[in-house]
C-alpha cells in the first residue's frame, strides 16, 4: 500500500524522538530520501548516524539534492557503501561506537528497504557479532583475571630461570623463510602426511592440542604454544614422549597453570615463559621476557612468534575455525575426542572458498577476527604472505587460500640447518635480583590496594548517604539533592580513573569488571525520561549501579589480596636463601598491611 513520504517522515521522526532522543549514534538500512537524517542531526545528542546503503545511483542522487557536506566532514553523517570484516571491526572498536554497543540497532531507514530483508538481517548480526567480540575482548570475567594473576606469581621462578624470549628471537631470527602453523581443526588429518614428508624445509609450530598428535605420528615440531590457563589444557604435556621432544622448545604465555610447568620440568623439556604486556605483569618490569602479544588463541601466538622470527611465508593448516560436515570440531586424534566442542551454540559464517557457509560457535569466531585483524596488520608493515592451506572451515580474510601440496611444492625447496643453536638462561645472581625485585613488587602491590580499598569505602559511604537521601526527596529539594548524588559519583569515577595510571598493577582484575560496567551503564544513559518520576527513577538506576559496581571492585580487590598470598610459596621457596632481603621487604610494607 502506498505511503505518503512525508506521512511516513513525521512518524519516524516521533518514535526516534520518543525511543531513541538521547542515543549519541543511531544505524540505519538505507538512505532513503535523506530528509531523516537531516531532521535527526538536529537533535544535539545525536554525535553519529550510521548508514549502510548498497545503491550508489540512489545514494549519489540524495546528496546532489540535500547538502550534506558539513555533517560528513563532521563525521556525524558516516554512510558505507559495502562492509567486510575489516570494515566493522574499525568501526566497532573506536568510540563512542564501542561505548554504546549495547544500544545498537539496525533501523530500516525507509520502509522501502523491507524488500531486503535477508541482506539487513545478515548485517544486523555481522553488526551484533562484531560488537560482541569487541567487548569480550575488554574481559568480562573477574575469576580469569584473578586466575592469571596467580598463576603468573606462581610460576614467576620458572619465568626467570628459563631463556627469556628476547633471547629467542635474538638468537632464532631469519633460520627459515616459511612457517607452518598446526592447528587442531577436524581437517589436520588429511594434511599429516605432507606435514611428514616436508618437515624438514620448514619451520613447524603447533598448538599445545597438536603437538599429542603430531608425536603419535612421529612429525616432530620447532615450538609448541601454550596460551590458556587451565589445567584442562595443560594435560596435553602430560605425556612421556622421551627422545621425541628433543630439539623442541615449548613456550608458553606466564599466565598459563603450574601444572603445565610441572609437567615441563618432570619429562626435562626445554622450553621458555612470556609475559604478555597486562598492567599487572608489565609493572614486575621483566622486560626481556615480554612479547608484544594480546591475540586470544594458541595459533596467534604462532603467527606473532613466526613475524618475529623474521619469516617470508607463513602457512596455515588445521586451522578450520569451524565445524565439519559430520559437525565435529577436532581430528580423531584429538585427546579429548573428536566431538568435544560439538554442543556449543553454533552460527553460519562464510566458508574457505568464498562459496557457502559452515558453522561456529562464539569462541572460534572471536580467534577468526583476532587472526584476520593481526594479518591485516602484519601486511601492512611486513612483506609477508600468508597462505591459509586448511582447505575447509571458515574463511579467513587476508589470507591467501591455496592448496598444501601446492604450497609445499612451490615454497619449500631447501632443508634447515637443525638442530638450533642452544639458548642460555640468566646467571643465577641475576635470577637472584629480578625474583627479589618481582617480591617487593607483589607487596607493594598489596600496599596499594589497601589504600585503595579504604579510598573506595570512603567514597561508597558518601554515595550511599546521598542515595538514601536524594531517596526520599520532594519536588522542592529534587534537583540539590539529584545534583549532589550525582556529583559524588562522578568525583569517585574520576579517582578511579586516576588510579589506573598511579595503580596500573591493580587494573588487571579491574577493568573487565568498569568495561562491562560502562557497556551496561550506556543502557541506562540513554533513557529517554519525560517527567520527574521518571527523572527520578532513572537517578536512583544510575546511583545504585555506582554502588554496585565499588562493591564489585572492593570485592576484586579483596579477591586479589588473597590471590597473590595463595600464590606466594614457590616464590619464596626459590628465595630461600635469600631470606634476610626477604624479610626486609616484609618489614617494609608490614604497617600498612597488618
Amino acid at each position: 500500500m502506498y505511503q505518503n513520504p512525508l506521512n511516513e517522515l513525521k512518524q519516524n521522526l516521533e518514535r526516534y524522538n520518543d525511543k531513541f532522543a538521547l542515543y549519541p549514534v543511531l544505524y540505519f538500512y538505507g538512505f532513503g530520501n535523506g530528509l531523516l537524517y537531516k531532521a535527526l542531526l538536529q537533535n544535539s545528542h545525536h554525535k553519529h548516524l550510521v548508514i549502510f546503503e548498497r545503491n550508489l545511483e540512489l545514494l549519489w542522487l540524495c546528496l546532489s539534492l540535500i547538502d550534506f557536506s558539513k555533517e560528513l566532514k563532521e563525521q556525524k553523517l558516516i554512510i558505507y557503501h559495502q562492509t567486510n570484516n575489516e570494515i566493522l571491526r574499525e568501526l566497532c572498536t573506536k568510540e563512542p561506537f564501542l561505548a554504546y554497543a549495547k544500544t545498537c540497532v539496525l533501523h530500516l531507514g525507509a520502509k522501502y528497504y523491507e524488500n531486503f530483508q535477508q541482506d539487513y538481517e545478515r548485517l544486523a548480526l555481522d553488526l551484533q557479532e562484531t560488537f560482541s567480540q569487541a567487548m569480550f575482548s575488554k574481559g568480562n570475567n573477574l575469576e580469569d583475571a584473578l586466575q592469571g594473576v596467580g598463576h603468573f606469581i606462581h610460576n614467576l621462578p620458572f619465568i626467570v630461570s628459563r631463556p627469556s624470549v628476547k633471547k629467542l628471537l635474538n638468537k632464532r631470527g631469519n633460520i627459515a623463510k616459511t612457517a607452518i602453523i598446526v592447528s587442531t581443526g577436524p581437517s589436520l588429518m588429511k594434511q599429516l602426511p605432507l606435514l611428514k614428508e616436508y618437515r624438514e624445509k620448514a619451520l613447524i609450530f603447533c598448538a599445545d592440542s597438536a603437538y599429542p598428535i603430531l608425536a603419535k605420528h612421529n612429525i616432530k615440531p620447532d615450538f609448541v604454544c601454550m596460551v590458556e590457563r587451565s589445567d584442562f589444557t595443560a594435560e596435553f604435556f602430560k605425556h612421556d614422549f622421551g627422545d621425541f621432544d628433543e630439539g623442541i622448545c615449548f613456550i608458553l604465555k606466564s599466565v598459563v597453570h603450574p601444572n603445565a610447568l610441572k609437567y615441563m620440568e618432570q619429562y626435562k623439556r626445554s622450553y621458555i615463559v612470556f609475559n604478555e604486556t597486562l598492567p599487572f605483569i608489565k609493572a614486575f618490569k621483566l622486560d626481556d621476557f615480554a612479547l608484544h602479544y594480546g591475540g586470544p588463541s594458541v595459533a596467534n601466538l604462532a603467527f606473532v612468534l613466526s613475524l618475529c622470527l623474521k619469516v617470508q611465508n607463513i602457512i596455515l593448516i588445521g586451522q578450520d575455525l569451524s565445524y565439519d560436515e559430520s559437525g565435529f570440531s577436532h581430528p580423531k586424534d584429538y585427546q579429548h575426542g573428536q566431538d568435544f566442542e560439538s554442543e556449543s551454540k553454533k552460527f553460519s559464517v562464510l566458508a574457505y572458498g568464498g562459496e557457502g557457509f559452515v558453522k561456529t560457535n562464539l569462541y572460534w569466531n572471536m580467534f577468526k577476527h583476532s587472526f584476520e585483524k593481526d594479518i591485516l596488520e602484519a601486511k601492512k608493515w611486513l612483506d609477508i604472505r600468508i597462505f591459509n592451506a586448511t582447505q575447509g572451515g571458515a574463511r579467513i580474510e587476508g589470507t591467501i587460500e591455496k592448496d598444501f601440496k601446492q604450497c609445499c611444492e612451490e615454497l619449500l625447496k631447501e632443508e634447515l640447518k637443525r638442530p638450533f643453536e642452544n639458548l642460555k638462561p640468566l646467571s643465577q645472581v641475576k635470577q637472584d635480583e629480578l625474583l627479589l625485585k618481582c617480591y617487593a613488587k607483589i607487596y607493594q602491590s598489596l600496599s596499594l590496594s589497601e589504600a585503595f580499598l579504604q579510598e573506595l569505602e570512603e567514597n561508597e559511604g558518601k554515595i550511599q548517604k546521598a542515595y538514601e537521601t536524594f531517596s526520599l526527596s520532594n519536588p522542592q529539594t529534587f534537583k540539590e539533592t539529584q545534583t549532589n548524588l550525582v556529583e559524588l559519583i562522578e568525583n569517585c569515577k574520576e579517582k578511579i580513573e586516576n588510579n589506573k595510571s598511579d595503580k596500573a598493577i591493580l587494573f588487571d582484575v579491574l577493568n573487565p569488571l568498569l568495561a562491562q560496567f560502562e557497556f551496561d551503564l550506556a543502557m541506562i544513559l540513554v533513557e529517554n525520561t519525560k517527567n520527574i518520576q521518571e527523572n527520578y527513577q532513572k537517578t536512583l538506576l544510575y546511583a545504585k549501579a555506582h554502588l554496585s559496581l565499588i562493591a564489585l571492585a572492593k570485592q576484586g580487590l579483596k579477591a586479589q589480596k588473597d590471590t597473590l598470598i595463595k600464590h606466594l610459596k614457590p616464590l619464596e621457596n626459590a628465595l630461600q636463601h635469600l631470606s634476610f632481603y626477604k624479610d626486609k621487604i616484609k618489614e617494609k610494607y608490614a604497617k600498612s598491611l597488618f
